[in-house]
């Protein structure tokens, strides 16, 4: 299976002035609640063990509910049965695709279960253990995908993270996904593209074309004057949740 590309760039640009040059400014935004659950841990070296281990717990209230279980980076040599290969079902997906950020390109798996309107902001205002929260396939996929079993039984709950996000923003022609997290200090864009591998399309043919397309949507920011953030190997995942242990 050849993966999708998915190309992201945060703005160092402020918020504000970034969403005016991207015409967002004037559109209504898809607005959503968003927690991360982590381990508990008073080691205070690290704080995150989950993430520490790759692996991402989000759980997101608002116009539609989801759960999504991230490794990222993915080391796919872990992935075994139906893991291997991306699928779709009524209220449950798996996605595999490469993340791409600057120069660090890593992949990335999925496994993403909805859920009803409110359900999860009501399920975590009870107080209930967000562990509980998550499905019996996402269970099995942490269990069967990661080191050893990474144990998510008694998490703790972070959050909630404002979320804004503007679906299909035309940039020079491309579709973009913009998306805002804002908690505390920290105010955070993220614009990402998505290329999709084409029919007998070899995997270095992709790379190539997603190469381009990553070219293409960085000058474009340029032309706008927008900067584009260097990587520093600290996602915006990181920064909402460091925010959030203050």
């Amino acid at each position: 299976m050849i993966a999708p590309v998915e190309i992201k760039v945060n703005l160092d640009s402020p918020v504000t002035d970034a969403l005016d040059a991207l015409g967002c400014a004037t559109e209504p935004p898809i607005r959503r609640d968003i927690w991360f659950a982590e381990a508990r841990t008073h080691d205070a070296q690290n704080r995150f063990p989950l993430l520490a281990g790759h692996l991402t717990i989000r759980l997101r209230s608002g116009d539609r509910d989801d759960v999504t279980v991230a490794l990222r980076p993915c080391d796919t040599d872990r992935l075994v049965g139906r893991w291997r290969s991306a699928f779709e079902q009524p209220e449950f997906s798996y996605r595999l695709e490469q993340d791409w950020c600057g120069s660090r390109r890593v992949v990335a798996s999925s496994a993403i279960s909805r859920r009803p309107t409110g359900s999860v902001a009501a399920a975590l205002t009870a107080g209930d253990d967000p562990a509980h929260v998550l499905d019996s396939a996402q269970r099995q996929f942490v269990v069967m995908c990661t080191p050893g079993g990474v144990p998510i039984d008694h998490l703790v709950t972070l959050g909630p993270v404002s979320s804004e996000t503007w679906p299909q923003v035309r940039v020079d022609g491309c579709a973009a996904h913009v998306e805002r997290w804002t908690v505390g200090a920290v105010d955070v864009l993220e614009l990402a593209v998505r290329v999709i591998p084409r029919d007998g399309e070899t995997r270095l043919d992709l790379e190539r074309r997603a190469a381009t397309a990553q070219s293409v949507f960085e000058e474009a920011m340029g032309r706008r004057g927008l900067s584009v953030g260097k990587d520093h190997g600290v996602t915006k995942t990181h920064r909402v949740m460091a925010a959030l242990t203050v």
